[in-house]
């Protein structure tokens, strides 16, 4: 057994601490968002939308060879870590996502069982599944969903969108950027907290 899959479960509990936190970060910037949050407001926004192609990590970094993790992957995130930390002042919400991006792409530091390897695909597989589920109704229905503090008053005051230079249906309905990060990281601690369980019981 290898150090990555000796310490698998610590990862795991601080992969759903780290889903649960961010997942807190969507809801204080819906719920009592501040005219100095725009900033995280629109970098959130950005991440749901690149988030589809960063559900897949785990998957490629548990299948591919290591020495292509290292030298492909690990960069190409880097790049897109670096780019998200010039677009805010205030690094709290990138190094959070920094830490469970690292979280999934532990596979790519050592070989690990075909065991470790089925969870890590399937997880991937249902972390998918969720985003898409949980997507267009966040689209289709975004007049509908609650604006609580992200309405149109904040909104006009903040100059959201426009000091971002930010396009999207993200940009004119915030909040259903926000209620989306919201239901999908409490969905995938949900669902991590379920797979912890079952194989420690």
């Amino acid at each position: 057994m290898n150090i990555i899959e000796k310490f698998d479960r610590q990862f795991e509990y601080g992969s759903i601490l780290m889903n649960v936190f961010i997942a807190f970060q969507f809801f204080i910037l819906w719920k009592q968002p501040q005219l100095s949050d725009i900033d995280k407001i629109a970098t959130l926004s950005a991440l749901m939308l690149f988030e589809f192609v960063m559900v897949h990590s785990g998957v490629f970094m548990a299948v591919m060879p290591k020495k292509m993790s290292l030298f492909i992957l690990i960069p190409f995130y880097g790049v897109f870590a670096w780019a998200f930390n010039s677009m805010v002042s205030d690094n709290l919400i990138l190094i959070a996502y920094a830490l469970v991006i690292l979280n999934r792409m532990r596979f790519a530091f050592s070989d690990v069982s075909k065991e470790v390897r089925s969870r890590t695909i399937l997880k991937s597989v249902l972390s998918a599944m969720i985003y898409f589920f949980l997507f267009f109704p966040a689209v289709l229905a975004a007049s509908h969903i609650p604006k609580l503090g992200l309405d149109e008053i904040f909104i006009q005051s903040s100059g959201y969108g426009i000091s971002n230079n930010i396009e999207g249906i993200f940009t004119e309905f915030p909040h259903a950027a926000m209620a989306f990060g919201l239901a999908y990281y409490c969905s995938l601690a949900i669902m991590e907290s379920q797979f912890l369980r079952r194989k420690h019981s």
